[in-house]
């Protein structure tokens, strides 16, 4: 406790900025957190910031900072460091919600102050299990009434291309007044009313904004364009317009039981494809190319097909492109076709970016996203091998190259089929 005393010591002198402080919260005997406190007297509410799964960026600090002066304490907390945890998708998976619970407590001054979460990817679902860990109790059931969701990530692991999306228990627990944020060129987008029909499940209520022409992150990381930046700038606004939404949804809450997960069974001994075990039951797809020709099931009849769903934001999708490119090359048969869709973007975006590159298949264009649904997608790239009987009979969630042996010796049997 000693050592604790002297390290808060010195941390409460190193001043960030006029209001910023770093201060160690203690969470349990072993564990401190470490914050950036945006102190503020009289403050409208205080935001308990927590980051995504990949850690503080940079930009949070100029972020929270604008907040401060807009008339909001922040308490930006870095759990990677508390934790030591590496930065990743799984990096807070063991992280005690028991100790998010006890920030959280920390962070309303026991109880004076009303907390506003703000969390963001794979953080929301941290961060709102110990929201209602809370909520079972009536002495602390009510310091947080409200939850700021940037991009949330609810998804219950990996699954293969095609199948049910599972979600996390959290998603259908949750009893908040919630403000979620989604950028347009994320998987994410095309599941934003489902996730909010999930959400609404416990009781909760939902206010959504979708950012056009903008992705994931772009509050935090360097911007990719000038609209990314332009969104970065407003994030304190969007911040602070989202508490005072939320404010109206005010009321007496309670936590509700998590539901169970239902586990689904996957090949784990291989990256690549895997033999389709959903249940897709049609294969349909009519879109045009390019070119503005039209291609749909019944004119490729008899042929195995690689569909491919992709969008230009999406970095393993680009990389995979020449592999492709040398597969419909490798497998010289006219009976074999890739097809490649794009995903939520317009003709003329495609073509562009596509311009440099010498793309030797049809490469097709969904700009409505009507093809999410029936085919399941969940992010991209997902691809699937279709037989010359119209069959999926293989799948693949994520990238990979293309032209390996597994793939020409797969697609070379499915040909031989009658």
């Amino acid at each position: 406790m000693f050592y604790r005393f002297l390290i808060i010591c010195f941390f409460g002198f190193f001043t960030l900025t006029a209001s910023a402080e770093e201060i160690l919260i203690a969470v349990s005997d072993e564990t401190d957190i470490s914050v950036t406190r945006y102190a503020l007297k009289n403050a409208k509410a205080t935001i308990l910031w927590v980051p995504s799964e990949f850690g503080i960026r940079g930009r949070e600090k100029a972020t929270a900072h604008e907040l401060n002066k807009k008339g909001y304490e922040v308490w930006l907390a870095d759990l990677h460091s508390s934790y030591f945890a590496p930065y990743g998708r799984n990096s807070y998976k063991k992280i005690p919600i028991q100790d998010i619970k006890k920030l959280i407590i920390k962070a309303a001054d026991n109880p004076q102050k009303e907390v506003v979460l703000f969390a963001t990817g794979r953080a929301a679902a941290l961060s709102l299990e110990a929201v209602r860990k809370l909520q079972l109790k009536p002495d602390t059931n009510s310091l947080v009434q409200s939850a700021i969701l940037f991009h949330p990530n609810f998804y219950a692991g990996n699954t293969q291309a095609g199948n049910d999306i599972q979600y996390l228990p959290i998603t259908y627990a949750t009893n908040l007044a919630l403000y979620v944020v989604q950028p347009s060129l994320s998987g994410k987008y095309f599941q934003l009313k489902t996730l909010e029909k999930n959400l609404q499940t416990g009781g909760s209520d939902v206010i959504l904004q979708s950012l056009s022409g903008i992705s994931d992150g772009f509050n935090i990381r360097k911007p990719e364009n000038k609209t990314e930046e332009s969104f970065y700038k407003k994030t304190p606004a969007i911040i602070s317009n989202a508490i005072q939404l939320l404010n109206l949804y005010k009321k007496e809450r309670m936590g509700n039981p998590l539901p169970g997960l239902t586990h689904t069974k996957t090949n784990k001994k291989s990256a690549g494809l895997q033999p389709y075990q959903g249940n897709i039951k049609s294969v349909t797809f009519d879109y045009k190319d390019l070119n503005n020709i039209r291609h749909t099931l019944q004119s490729h009849k008899g042929e195995v097909l690689l569909l491919n769903f992709w969008a230009t934001w999406c970095p393993p999708c680009v990389k995979e492109l020449p592999s492709l490119n040398r597969l419909q090359t490798k497998i010289a048969n006219s009976q074999f076709n890739i097809l490649a869709i794009n995903i939520g973007e317009e003709t003329k975006t495609v073509k562009k970016f596509l311009a440099p590159m010498n793309i030797k298949f049809p490469v097709l264009t969904d700009p409505e996203g009507e093809s999410v649904q029936p085919w399941k997608l969940i992010a991209f790239p997902s691809s699937f091998i279709v037989d010359k009987k119209g069959v999926i009979r293989y799948s693949l969630f994520g990238g990979i190259e293309w032209d390996n042996k597994e793939v020409v010796t797969i697609v070379q049997k499915l040909l031989s089929e009658p």
